[in-house]
């Protein structure tokens, strides 16, 4: 198990904010948030776990850049920051699936409310592309502007490092972090089962016909749930439990459950958010990117 020493060593800086977190709650969006991709309906805006480790791990060089909105991430950092061993066959099998993020998050943009006011079609990226075995990515003004202004939350290596094939723990304990950040006061937090599931939205919700009986109900949700929470343990990330009673008749009774957990390392107070540069990108910098992409 992580000690919390180095826990707070071994992570990453991510700025976030209503604006990144939405993209995580698929299962449940916020209300007046909306993603956009052209040539995409809405309902098939499902976002791969990698995909997202993807625009985590981007926004992580966004703070680290010194107020430049542009990025660069080696393929090979990538792939041992999303826990693959680098390996011929792996290289060959994420690259494929890394140019299909790429090739998303270029063209995503998104809506949001906050703080009452509204961000309308504001997109991640201006540029983003892959050569030369290196993500090169610049972040578009107002989104860079955004994020850099938002506070800093720190992510686990061993959270980006979760297997793929524990498809839901990266985003349960990702939601986690997030709500955790916003009540740092407390050193056991107290969230309802409900807002967890709205992270995974390969969890069937309650509309699903699978949801019939209670075995269903068991199998499909509450096994993969509790399976996804025991792994977030056993990587040391955090500890939780069931307030009892928990009920396991219903999905509407299972989503009114309440889940304790305490994250590793919540002793330290939270990190102040850097002051956003008012950058602007000029000629110089899109020399220097295209220079470094040849």
């Amino acid at each position: 198990m992580i000690g919390d020493d180095r826990y707070m060593t071994e992570s990453l800086k991510l700025h976030q904010g209503p604006g990144l977190n939405g993209l995580f709650q698929a299962a449940a969006r916020p209300k007046g948030y909306a993603l956009h991709i052209p040539e995409r309906a809405p309902d098939s805006l499902l976002l791969k776990p990698d995909t997202l480790k993807l625009l985590d791990i981007l926004v992580c060089k966004l703070g680290d850049s010194r107020g430049s909105y542009r990025v660069g991430l080696p393929f090979e950092e990538f792939l041992r920051l999303a826990g693959y061993a680098v390996t011929d066959t792996n290289k060959d099998f994420v690259r494929h699936r890394l140019k299909e993020s790429i090739a998303l998050l270029g063209k995503l943009s998104v809506d949001w409310q906050e703080d009452q006011y509204t961000y309308h079609d504001v997109r991640f990226f201006s540029e983003i592309t892959y050569r030369n075995s290196c993500v090169y990515a610049c972040f578009s003004g107002e989104m860079a502007q955004y994020l850099l202004n938002c506070p800093i939350m720190r992510l686990p290596l061993s959270l980006l490092n979760i297997s793929g094939k524990s498809r839901h723990s990266y985003l349960l304990g990702r939601r986690c972090l997030v709500h955790n950040e916003s009540n740092k006061d407390r050193k056991l937090q107290t969230i309802r089962v409900e807002i967890l599931l709205a992270a995974c939205p390969r969890i069937p919700g309650p509309a699903s016909q699978e949801m019939r009986t209670p075995s269903a109900l068991e199998r499909k949700v509450i096994l993969p749930f509790t399976r996804a929470m025991k792994t977030l343990k056993e990587c040391g990330i955090l500890t939780w439990t069931f307030q009892e009673p928990v009920c396991r008749d219903s999905y509407e009774g299972f989503s009114q459950s309440i889940v304790e957990f305490r994250v590793r390392g919540n002793t330290v107070s939270a990190l102040p958010a850097e002051p956003a540069a008012k950058r602007v990108c000029g000629p110089f910098d899109s020399d220097w990117f295209h220079a470094l992409q040849g």
